[in-house]
């Protein structure tokens, strides 16, 4: 991370306009973190940036990162919701392990890859996704719930 000064009162974190990155395991564990805000300056967020945070309910994520690196949800058993923004190209290894309230994700179609074990024990699971996309396509061979164009379907 680069040494612009990151706003944490406990509970909330504003990473500040002009970052570029944050270091992997930066915020890992802890328990008493809500809600994380980026600039869209942040273009790389590292591995297990924010794993096991788990009171973790709320992030949005900048418009410039490309990817969802490995672990980086990780263990974040309160978040419930989750939109990748257009742009990313692949969800690591274990992004969203562990996250076991996590009823909808959001994958744009720029998304070309998705680690097999991304989702792992994410029993509510629904994915958003257009029909035709990759993310479609992975929720149908992982058994996993998609929703698209306002309907429901089922994961075969």
């Amino acid at each position: 991370m680069n040494k612009r000064t990151t706003y944490y009162t406990g509970q909330i974190i504003t990473i500040p306009e002009g970052t570029v990155s944050i270091a992997s395991r930066a915020y890992a564990g802890r328990p008493e973190l809500i809600s994380v805000t980026f600039p869209d300056s942040v273009r790389e967020i590292g591995s297990g940036a924010f794993a096991d945070c788990t009171a973790l309910v709320s992030v949005f994520l900048p418009s410039g990162i490309s990817r969802i690196r490995k672990d980086l949800f990780s263990g974040c058993t309160a978040l419930r919701r989750m939109s990748i923004p257009a742009g990313v190209t692949s969800i690591g290894e274990w992004a969203f392990r562990g996250c076991t309230a996590l009823e909808t994700v959001e994958i744009p179609s720029s998304v070309r890859e998705i680690a097999a074990e991304a989702f792992l024990s994410c029993p509510s699971l629904t994915i958003i996704a257009a029909p035709d996309s990759f993310a479609a396509e992975f929720a149908r061979k992982a058994g996993i719930t998609c929703t698209h164009a306002g309907r429901m379907s089922a994961a075969s």
